[in-house]
């Protein structure tokens, strides 16, 4: 059991590091991925940007400090919540073609309901390993770094996944194009 929590905390933490340094790069597009939901006041979307990524900056440390304890959970329950909330009031309003801002492994170039399924999902992990934190053995270092590598492979696992369909989706527009251009002569 004690592996599998290892695993679960170590993918949350690179998934929500990956997501952290897309948002630190692309800092001026994160901002206005955030006005394009258009929820908050313009003069309070870069503080509320700045400050989220504070928390998920302090919570993905301590996810590889104090694993899933009290602090990151609540901050990490926090922010999925948030983060689902506005997609999912996004979506009901009819706002589907702007990008999920959500950066990294994460990033998604429209709105949509896997993406709320996806978070939901994440929330589940973040609460189910809480739960589970106080039962959780230690492990020698050894099993530490097999676990890291299982979460980063699964990470790899997602990337290659998304790059996949992403041409897929690509190559079946081309060709709905193409037809649809034939139909035409």
């Amino acid at each position: 059991m004690s592996v599998f929590y290892f695993i679960g905390v170590y993918l949350l933490g690179i998934i929500f590091a990956g997501s952290w340094l897309d948002k630190v790069r692309k800092q001026t597009a994160h901002i206005q991925q955030m006005n394009a939901y258009r929820l908050l006041p313009l003069a309070l979307t870069a503080p509320m940007f700045y400050l989220f990524l504070t928390v998920e900056l302090a919570c993905t440390g301590l996810l590889f400090v104090w694993n899933m304890s009290l602090v990151p959970a609540i901050g990490l329950t926090a922010l999925l919540c948030i983060y689902t909330g506005a997609v999912t009031f996004n979506l009901l309003r009819g706002h589907r073609h702007i990008s999920c801002g959500c950066g990294g492994l994460l990033e998604n170039d429209r709105l949509h309901w896997g993406i709320v399924i996806r978070n939901v999902s994440m929330l589940a992990l973040v609460i189910g390993l809480f739960y589970v934190h106080p039962y959780v053995e230690t492990i020698p270092w050894p099993f530490h770094i097999i676990c890291f590598l299982i979460a980063v492979a699964v990470c790899l696992i997602i990337a290659v996944g998304k790059t996949i369909m992403m041409f897929k989706r690509k190559w079946m527009n081309q060709f709905e194009s193409f037809i649809e251009g034939d139909q035409v002569k």
